[in-house]
């Protein structure tokens, strides 16, 4: 992750800070669901993004549990975890298969499954997709 994340910073992320396990730990428990390994990686190298550049925003992490509390969306789609946005396109885990889940996008207005299109089958290959 230490790689990719190097190469975003090169692309034109402005990427936040490390952060320590214990911050993901307790971004989990507040979740009450495990995140991928990938992106629990990426959040212990930068901590987030912000929507700069070319980048995506993807929310830091001491945003992210409240965003997933507050966007009514995530209450809407049961199983859905929020880590970023790009306008009014939200990003994130989908959960519904098991704990390995896909990364998939949807609108902040979306009310119906048809409108969840998945995006990539880990954090990593859709951070590669964007890139």
């Amino acid at each position: 992750m230490r790689i990719l994340v190097a190469e975003m910073r090169r692309k034109g992320a402005s990427l936040g800070v490390t952060c320590e396990e214990i911050a993901v730990v307790a971004l989990e428990k507040n979740l009450r669901v495990p995140l991928p390994h990938d992106y629990r990686a990426f959040l212990r190298e930068a901590g987030g993004v912000t929507p700069r550049g070319i980048w995506r925003g993807l929310w830091k992490i001491d945003e992210i549990a409240s965003l997933n509390r507050v966007l009514p969306v995530f209450q809407w789609f049961g199983g859905l975890i929020g880590f970023g946005n790009e306008g009014f396109t939200v990003y994130a885990f989908d959960y519904r298969r098991g704990p390995l889940p896909s990364v998939v996008m949807l609108g902040l207005s979306s009310s119906d499954w048809d409108d969840v299109t998945q995006e990539a089958a880990s954090f990593e290959e859709w951070v590669r997709g964007s890139l």
